[in-house]
């Protein structure tokens, strides 16, 4: 079973993920993969982005730690291979450091930019408004690039129409 600790931790990623943007509700729709999962938490859509639905990955690691005296990070760790680990899939994958005392949450690419384990994570990046709305847009951005349903399986059912 998780430790309580770190549920407490999903949920307040979710909470804060969840916030309603405008009259039409959250501009995120996240989903808790289950413990099984060794890199990723969660898979996040985006809500209204068109015709495809765009994703992310988060892995989530809550403190009750605290900050570093220098440079004010959030004290949690992430070892070098979940690092790697999650800059392995080719999607916008992302770290969420949650202060579980104040019931903040911090997020930093994990995409490859700098493979090395974490210490402490920065907290330049805290999920409020403005920075879900840079975050939308970075995932609706990186996956617009690419043409969706344009691969032709062998495993097609040729009586479906």
């Amino acid at each position: 079973m998780r430790d309580a600790l770190g549920q407490r931790g999903e949920a307040i990623f979710t909470v804060l993920m969840t916030e309603f943007h405008s009259h039409a509700g959250p501009i995120f729709k996240p989903q808790f993969l289950g413990d099984k999962w060794q890199y990723v938490d969660f898979i996040v859509e985006l809500v209204g982005s068109g015709k495809s639905v765009p994703y992310f990955f988060v892995q989530v690691k809550t403190t009750r730690k605290g900050y570093t005296k220098k440079y004010n990070r959030l004290n949690v760790k992430v070892p070098k291979e979940n690092v790697i680990g999650l800059a392995s899939y080719p999607a916008p994958t992302y770290i969420v450091g949650i202060d579980e005392i104040q019931e903040i949450g911090y997020m930093v690419s994990a995409n490859g930019e700098s493979l090395k384990s974490l210490s402490s994570l920065s907290t330049q990046f805290k999920i409020i408004k403005q920075n879900r709305e840079l975050l939308w847009q970075e995932v609706d951005d990186f996956w617009s690039r690419y043409h969706t349903n344009q691969l032709v399986s062998k495993f097609a059912d040729q009586d479906w129409r």
